[in-house]
């Protein structure tokens, strides 16, 4: 499945390579793109699992998640 997540930095200075080398590294994670203009990664994931990687990822590097599709993608969530 694929979804996007925006992000808002949560200190300056985010660095772009930085967000991209730890997502590449990430099993089941793949075909990320980042946006940094619109502040937005998209990439494809196997489990909801891997989508609470991925923010936990994101915090680290200082950013916080405040919208995702992914959320959307959850079998709770399916019509």
């Amino acid at each position: 499945m694929r979804t996007t997540f925006e992000f808002q930095p949560m200190k300056s200075g985010i660095n772009e390579r930085a967000i991209l080398d730890k997502l590449y590294n990430l099993p089941n994670i793949w075909n990320t793109t980042l946006d940094m203009d619109n502040a937005s990664i998209s990439f494809e994931y196997l489990t909801t699992n891997d989508l609470e990687v991925v923010r936990r990822e994101l915090s680290e590097l200082g950013c916080s998640v405040i919208n995702d599709t992914g959320r959307f993608d959850t079998p709770e969530n399916r019509p």
